[in-house]
């Protein structure tokens, strides 16, 4: 599809109908306006609108460095009983940290919340219930399994009866549960006698694209990051299908058991999204070639992109958001990779990411609840309470007993005030301003767009002002091993260039991210790694600062250049003539 064309003194603007609803929710929902709806607080807490004004105004100055001399400096406990002012005054500075509200910080996963989201994460810190039993925590118990199983309808579930789950902390833990299920499937005696009992050989599978806790979580349950087999992606930083069906099959071929394949939806980086329904055949397919093994237990890591379930069921013909031409068009892919969700075994999300919520609100989804069976344990083991006396009991099959009820607070306003639609323009805004930027990095023709599907985030290694055919450039890079140490010249103009521009970019315009592994090369072992710039827009506001970015970016490139050797530059244009 031929990109149209952005002039600099584009305003990088919506379509007006769309800007419209985005408008109700920013500017009734978004918690930009907090602060200034607390006066009724008062008679409970006259000092409450003031602590979170100066709050805010310490995050906004984000500049600080940190005082790593912490020892010598740690927080003075009175020896009498102190005044609410004296704390306040001693804990503010600490609050000096990006203020996500605004977003200017493109370098991660730094969404805005919901105000709703923040009342209901408020209310569940006042009331404090115990999620350890629901004799303690009553209809708190409750409202986390509701959360859980409209979260598994969400993500394409078909038999919503069946599902389970549990609020956590995090996506790790929800990756380390999805290795726990597995390991617990295929050798189920090792709860009582550990790893140490097993005579048989077993290797985890994951992707080379995925999230570190891939490999930290094995090392974390005692199996050790080199049990495990990293499958290489292809160049768009999706899990290479055919080497998985050869991987798996050569373990299960030679007796080796594969406890759990995980795979991503929404990879940290590329925002990719692996092709769920053609991991789930592999694993069927090779597991009944050998069905005296165990077959592995599949799991996602959507930590990000769960959310895009929320656009399964988006009529693209009629567009009824009047999402841009651009987005519309790529939107189908997504459909058709994320409404097969459903196929896997157990799920992670992290609502607090794409999903508009206050840290932490993460969740585990798993397809057959009974599959918690593995890690059950019977009530006489708990000596401190009877979880047999509460109707819901997650302690008897969670890794955890303290877990915080934020996280289903939260979710539970943010889904029943945002709905499908309200979850669609506010995720549409994401996606279609990075969609924007990357058009208009193209355009360029001396920036390479490493990730063009549609996403989160943006990709990009800016090469020297003089390249034409930066498309070519990076195709070359990624196939051409032979075209290796011309990369590796290149990826230190791209590093240098994003040193200097971090030292003389404005405070006003975004910050961005710069990564290690970018694309990997489609050649030998997938080993060789292209760094890249990052630009993740998920907050709503990003789009204000597109044009900003865009003129400093390309003005401080100039500079660069101007400040760069003459000899290095002529070297780079002969090197890339070869």
């Amino acid at each position: 599809m031929k990109y149209r064309e952005l002039a600099l003194d584009d305003d990088f603007s919506l379509n007006p109908e769309y800007q419209a609803k985005l408008d109700v929710i920013e500017n009734g929902g978004l918690n930009g306006e907090m602060i200034d709806e607390t006066h009724h607080f008062d008679q409970f807490f006259p000092s409450l609108e003031k602590f979170l004004r100066k709050a805010v105004e310490y995050s906004q100055n984000p500049n600080k460095t940190v005082n790593m001399n912490y020892l010598d400096y740690g927080i003075h406990v009175p020896d009498e009983l102190g005044v609410e002012q004296e704390a306040i005054d001693y804990v503010l500075p600490f609050y000096n940290s990006i203020d996500s509200r605004t977003g200017l910080d493109w370098r991660n996963v730094m969404p805005i919340t919901l105000l709703p989201a923040v009342l209901g994460a408020l209310g569940a810190v006042i009331v404090n219930p115990n999620l350890v039993t629901s004799k303690y925590g009553k209809r708190a118990n409750e409202l986390e399994l509701r959360v859980v199983k409209s979260l598994a309808k969400i993500l394409g579930f078909k038999d919503i009866a069946k599902a389970g789950g549990l609020s956590l902390e995090g996506g790790t833990k929800g990756n380390m549960y999805g290795y726990i299920f597995g390991l617990r499937k295929a050798f189920p005696q090792i709860k009582e006698t550990g790893l140490m009992d097993l005579k048989q050989k077993f290797l985890f599978i994951n992707s080379q694209a995925g999230h570190f806790s891939n490999f930290t979580n094995l090392a974390a349950i005692g199996v050790g990051r080199q049990n495990s087999i990293r499958i290489p992606c292809n160049s768009s930083a999706t899990i290479n299908i055919e080497k998985l069906r050869e991987t798996l099959g050569n373990c299960m071929e030679n007796g080796i058991v594969v406890p759990t394949v995980l795979v991503t939806v929404g990879t940290t980086d590329a925002c990719a999204i692996d092709d769920v329904k053609a991991v789930r055949e592999v694993i069927d397919q090779v597991s009944a070639k050998f069905p005296e093994m165990h077959k592995p237990h599949l799991h996602i890591d959507a930590a990000i992109g769960w959310a895009f379930a929320f656009f399964n069921d988006y009529d693209c013909k009629t567009n009824p958001l009047h999402f841009t031409e651009s987005f519309i068009h790529k939107l189908p892919e997504i459909q058709n990779k994320v409404r097969h969700l459903g196929l896997a075994d157990s799920i992670t999300v992290d609502v607090h990411k794409t999903g508009f919520t206050p840290y932490s609100c993460s969740f585990l989804v798993v397809k057959n609840k009974e599959d918690f069976e593995h890690l059950m344990w019977d009530a006489s083991e708990f000596k401190y309470f009877d979880p047999s006396e509460a109707k819901i009991a997650p302690v008897q099959y969670s890794l955890e007993c303290t877990r915080s009820s934020i996280g289903i607070y939260s979710a539970a306003m943010a889904f029943n005030t945002l709905g499908i639609e309200g979850y669609q323009t506010l995720l549409g805004a994401s996606l279609q301003y990075s969609d924007m930027l990357k058009h208009k990095f193209m355009s360029f023709r001396n920036i390479g767009v490493i990730n063009t599907s549609l996403g989160f985030t943006t990709l990009f290694r800016p090469y020297p002002s003089f390249v034409q055919n930066a498309e070519a450039l990076l195709e070359r890079e990624v196939t051409d091993e032979n075209f290796q140490k011309q990369s590796k010249r290149l990826s230190e103009f791209v590093d240098d260039f994003y040193k200097f521009w971090e030292l003389h970019k404005k405070p006003d315009t975004p910050l961005l991210d710069h990564i290690k592994s970018g694309a990997w090369g489609q050649y030998g072992n997938h080993d060789y790694e292209l760094t890249a710039w990052k630009a993740y827009l998920l907050n709503p506001r990003a789009g204000r600062y597109i044009k900003d970015f865009l003129e400093e970016f390309l003005a401080l490139r100039n500079e660069y250049e101007r400040q760069l050797p003459e000899e290095y530059l002529a070297e780079l244009k002969v090197m890339l003539e070869e």
